[in-house]
């Protein structure tokens, strides 16, 4: 929430300075003047807009996938855990409900804290020592079990390979997206951005109240996609845009 409003002024203040820009530019230029230019610039305006169009397209494009390749591997993570717990139930005794335990242990701090961790500490050391410690935990509980029916030799296989799925996909939520996006790609959206809103300015029409609305909120339309590029990048430590859904789902049937 504290990034929605943090964005909004952000976009606001950005689309207010376009439109004082476009009243100093009507002012200093005259509206006669601009109204001469409609017609070449009209011609260069839908160039520039195409362009822009197009680079945004292909860089939401590419950020999208990576949100959703996250939150699918964030869904892996929660299945392997749901399939650990299944497992467990082929070793009864002090085995099971110790590593049934250390599971769902496990869950509910990458649910109430190393989320939250995770988004203060992009830069540094995203993974909680508390989670860590728990995952090892899981990892020891599995080593100790000991498979003495066929059934259960099967079972235990099974387990060792849920379990470096587990680890795997723990790892890449925590470690695997910490890059940004290249910088002349950022550097093109926002330099795009900013020449299309300016050629937006060298047109006049009769009413500079509708001129200053239109400004307005194509000013906001374009810094919204440009500020959601630059977080949504980060799909597990922008602007939260991947709760852990499928942990809580688990969760709360069990």
């Amino acid at each position: 929430m504290v990034f929605f409003f943090m964005n909004l002024v952000t976009i606001s203040v950005l689309s207010v300075a376009a439109v004082f820009l476009m009243l100093w530019l009507r002012r200093r230029i005259g509206t006669e003047s601009l109204r001469r230019n409609h017609e070449v610039a009209g011609v260069v305006y839908s160039v520039v807009g195409a362009i822009f169009a197009v680079t945004v397209a292909l860089i939401v494009d590419t950020v999208h996938d990576e949100y959703i390749n996250a939150d699918k591997n964030a869904a892996t993570e929660a299945v392997q855990v749901a399939g650990l717990y299944q497992l467990a139930e082929w070793f009864p005794g002090d085995g099971e409900i110790r590593l049934k335990s250390q599971l769902k242990q496990y869950a509910q701090i990458v649910v109430e804290k190393e989320w939250k961790h995770a988004l203060k500490n992009r830069a540094t050391e995203p993974a909680l020592p508390e989670a860590e410690r728990t995952f090892q935990d899981v990892s020891k509980s599995v080593r100790m079990l000991e498979p003495l029916t066929l059934q259960q030799q099967t079972a235990y296989g099974e387990t060792v390979q849920r379990l470096t799925a587990l680890r795997e996909a723990r790892y890449y939520r925590l470690y695997g997206k910490r890059s940004e996006l290249p910088f002349p790609l950022l550097f093109a959206v926002v330099f795009g951005g900013i020449v299309t809103i300016g050629f937006a300015m060298f047109f006049s029409m009769d009413s500079s109240r509708a001129q200053m609305a239109m400004i307005f909120f194509l000013s906001a339309l374009i810094w919204s996609n440009v500020l959601v590029i630059s977080q949504v990048q980060y799909p597990f430590n922008g602007i939260d845009v991947t709760p852990p859904r499928a942990f809580i789902a688990w969760l709360n049937r069990n």
